[in-house]
């Protein structure tokens, strides 16, 4: 471009000064585009070169990141194996110790288990379990009482060979059986051991809160069953606990034995336990299934005021002493079939929600149901009542006595029946009194079988827009006119 302007001065008809001045600011103008091209160049060379510079600045910060994240991850890997390992060893250390045949050291085992599962909260399911097996471990109390052993001479009467005459030697097999004494203390001092594990179980299964009304560090929710399963329990208190999944089958419980206000958040099992003292149910909460299967009761049994929210089984149960079960509640099934009861039996206030059954049990006392609801169907076929029985003001649906003996006085007093009720070969050895007792009408009376003796006398006339109540009378009084009377005076 620059030529081609050159020429083209020079062949212009100019004269040689404006040629020359011509040829000057051609050379200023190129001069002039030439720099300017020159500094886009080194522009775009400067740019370049700092977005090189940036890109390969992140790249190593980049790098650096990386390489710190592996570290750290290193490092926690490193210090997270350090703490397992620490953790298993100390673990292992105390299980040892556990084994040990010292009772102290058996108590140290206890505390460091404790201690390690407070710091390591996915410890305590299997610091628990460890607890559990423990007290699995067979097991024989002491007794009361230990007498001196027998044999033996003092010391001093030894000393002097004038007094030798007619001295025994001990035999061989005496000084190689175990001696009583120790045999006692060691038996004492397991107890003692035993003793820690339940309370230790216990604390940290009673929720509670601290100062801040947070939940206290002791409470371990981490625990999700217990498998006490022939255990040897002594003086068990579990009261106000949470309870998940537990088996107790088979299990011995001796002493006072306490669940009160406990709450069983998963199934509890007790099959064929034993209950060798008092035992304390109230105010507790079943959410899950309650198995006392075959269970034996040797002392008090109260499960005054609990609630049993699924299935509940005494089928089998032996109740050797007072048996309470006043204001409990059975939201499901509840069964007591072949269920023996030794002294009195009291299951006043009881809702029923679902079906129960009481068929085959044995009533040696007293036994009562006042103001006891069975909202659904329940059976006593075959129960055997042998002293004074009550259902005074109960409420029943569907109830069937078929086969039944009540060897003493019966109250059905203010009793309501509101559907199906039937006393099917049911035997009374004494007046069965049912006086003012109700009886829905159309509900009952088209198959109902009343106890001898009684029947139901329905007023008239009836009124369909309202439930109509019939009244047990006993059959004697059915001809006399006043009763009837006397009953639509009073409503009936």
């Amino acid at each position: 471009m620059f030529v081609e302007m050159w020429f083209w001065i020079n062949s212009t008809p100019a004269t040689g000064e404006q040629k020359t001045a011509a040829h000057l600011e051609v050379f200023k103008t190129t001069a002039s585009v030439a720099v300017m091209l020159g500094g886009i160049g080194a522009l775009y060379l400067a740019a370049r070169r700092q977005r090189t510079q940036e890109a390969e600045h992140a790249h190593a910060v980049r790098i650096a990141e990386i390489n710190r994240q592996h570290a750290e991850r290193v490092a926690a890997a490193t210090e997270d194996d350090a703490a397992r390992r620490r953790v298993t060893e100390l673990y292992t250390k105390a299980a040892d110790q556990l084994g040990s045949d010292k009772a102290p050291v058996r108590l140290a085992g206890l505390y460091a288990l404790e201690r390690l599962g407070q710091d390591n909260s996915d410890q305590r399911r299997t610091i628990a379990s460890l607890w559990c097996a423990y007290l699995r471990m067979p097991y024989t109390p002491p007794p009361p009482t230990v007498g001196r052993r027998p044999g033996g001479v003092a010391r001093p009467l030894l000393s002097n060979p004038r007094r030798r005459t007619g001295i025994l030697r001990p035999d061989p097999a005496t000084l190689t059986s175990p001696n009583p004494a120790a045999a006692h203390a060691e038996a004492v001092l397991e107890r003692d051991v035993r003793l820690t594990v339940q309370r230790l179980l216990g604390m940290h299964l009673r929720p509670r809160t601290d100062n801040n009304d947070q939940p206290h560090h002791d409470y371990w929710p981490e625990i999700p069953d217990l498998d006490l399963t022939g255990a040897t329990l002594i003086n068990l208190d579990l009261s106000s606990c949470a309870l998940p999944a537990i088996r107790m089958d088979r299990a011995t419980f001796i002493g006072r034995t306490t669940f009160g206000g406990a709450t069983f958040t998963g199934r509890a099992t007790f099959y064929g336990a034993t209950f060798n003292h008092q035992v304390q149910f109230a105010h507790a909460t079943f959410n899950g299934a309650a198995m006392f299967y075959g269970a034996t009761f040797i002392g008090r049994a109260t499960f005054v005021g609990a609630t049993f929210d699924a299935r509940t089984q005494f089928d089998g149960a032996t109740f050797n002493a007072n048996a309470r079960f006043e204001d409990a509640t059975f939201n499901a099934i509840g069964t007591f079939v072949r269920a023996t009861f030794t002294e009195a039996a009291r299951f006043n206030r009881v809702t029923f929600a679902g079906v129960a059954s009481f068929d085959m049990a044995a009533f040696a006392a007293i036994a009562t149901f006042n103001r006891t609801a069975f909202n659904d169907r329940v059976t006593f076929d075959d129960a055997a009542f042998a002293a004074n029985t009550s259902f005074v003001h109960a409420t029943f649906n569907r109830v069937t006595f078929d086969d039944a003996a009540f060897a003493a006085n019966t109250l059905f007093v203010h009793a309501t029946f509101k559907d199906h009720a039937r006393f099917d070969s049911a035997v009374f050895d004494s007046t069965a009194r049912c006086r003012n007792a109700r009886v829905s009408v159309g509900g009952v009376t088209s198959q109902a079988m009343w106890p001898v003796g009684w029947t139901c006398v329905i007023p008239e006339p009836l009124n369909s827009e309202d439930v109509q109540w019939g009244q047990l009378v006993p059959v004697p009084m059915v001809l006399d006119q006043h009763v009837v009377s006397d009953m639509k005076t009073d409503g009936f």
